[in-house]
């Protein structure tokens, strides 16, 4: 089986711990992977590495984040693994962030100001000294130059059932159309059982409320809302019992990119926690996708929680199997190719 690095310019791309307390889409990947019998490593990258440092690994995953956001504090390291990597068939992106238009932002911005990359208001990032050495600075201005201009190795980004390819290609640098790999794990992860019965209370739960659609829905609503995650510290066993407690999740779209793939999502179901999104995009898969919060809100309590389940029915219906997951997977990274290497 294959050795596999999994990192990236953020802690979720990068950090096992991050991962065991919110799981993101990078830490399904190397669960995934894990349980297919791959050797998988979650770990930060150096700016030190040098290119026999990857010579372990059959195949590098590096997840990529806007290179401007304040999240991005492993960029450096990433970048110059993108450095070491560019001729080298191990290399494979990740996209796990919604917006992926702030990406190529973020490198436009860096292009048009290269002094941005390393100014001192980054001093927090690691490697920020290495970083502004000369030859150093200008090798990773190099490569977000081609982040921008040049083809993209094979890019995995999280799919929705109900999610196509083109918003998401119409938000990243040209380079990356016809990199992009739709990839959905939720079978690993997606309950085929009523969660155990939990007291509803009468509140509404939200996934993130600095969205225009979450203002909108929530004005109209008669029950108050909650934030699913009260901090940063919670971990995902204090969301799910949050979420549990809620008549239903509300789950926004974004204002660039629509819906997009949350682990929040998934937790609903499990929780038999009715979903209200965007029906416009949700209504492909059934029915049952295709209720707004405030129609939720006026059933009874036994009529949610069948909407809840014919919701976890159809979803489960639409995503790949376990089996075929593997395979879409397996087939996307060319782990057959690197076996046993």
């Amino acid at each position: 089986m294959s050795k596999i690095l999994i990192t990236g310019m953020s802690a979720p791309h990068a950090s096992a711990e991050a991962n065991k307390r919110s799981l993101s889409f990078a830490g399904l990947i190397c669960n995934v992977l894990s349980q297919l019998g791959h050797e998988v490593v979650q770990d930060d990258p150096d700016i030190s590495w040098n290119i026999n440092d990857l010579d372990q690994y059959d195949l590098v995953l590096i997840g990529l984040s806007p290179l401007t956001s304040l999240s991005a504090n492993r960029v450096y390291g990433a970048l110059n693994l993108i450095d070491l990597l560019q001729e080298s068939s191990k290399l494979r992106f990740l996209i796990d962030a919604p917006e992926p238009t702030r990406i190529t932002a973020s490198l436009r911005a860096i292009v048009k100001t290269p002094d941005n990359l390393t100014k001192p208001f980054y001093s927090y990032r690691k490697g920020f000294m290495y970083a502004t050495v000369p030859g150093m600075a200008s090798n990773l201005l190099a490569v977000v130059n081609r982040l921008l201009n040049d083809e993209w190795p094979t890019t995995l980004y999280p799919a929705l059932p109900w999610s196509g390819t083109g918003k998401i290609i119409s938000q990243l640098p040209a380079g990356a159309a016809e990199s992009l790999c739709a990839i959905n794990l939720d079978s690993y992860i997606l309950s085929t059982q009523d969660s155990i019965e939990v007291e509803k209370r009468d509140k509404w739960v939200v996934e993130n409320y600095n969205t225009s659609w979450i203002k909108e829905v929530t004005g109209m609503l008669t029950y108050q809302s909650v934030p699913m995650k009260w901090h940063k510290g919670w971990n995902d066993e204090q969301v799910f019992s949050q979420i549990s407690s809620g008549i239903g999740s509300l789950i926004s779209p974004y204002q660039t990119g629509g819906t997009w793939w949350s682990y929040r999502l998934i937790q609903s179901l499990n929780a038999s926690t009715p979903v209200a999104t965007d029906w416009r995009e949700s209504q492909a898969i059934g029915d049952s996708w295709t209720y707004l919060a405030s129609h939720i809100e006026t059933l009874p309590i036994d009529k949610r929680v069948e909407v809840a389940r014919a919701q976890r029915e159809e979803y489960a219906k639409s995503i790949p199997s376990r089996r075929d997951a593997a395979v879409i997977i397996s087939d996307a990274l060319n782990l057959y190719a690197t076996r046993g290497k």
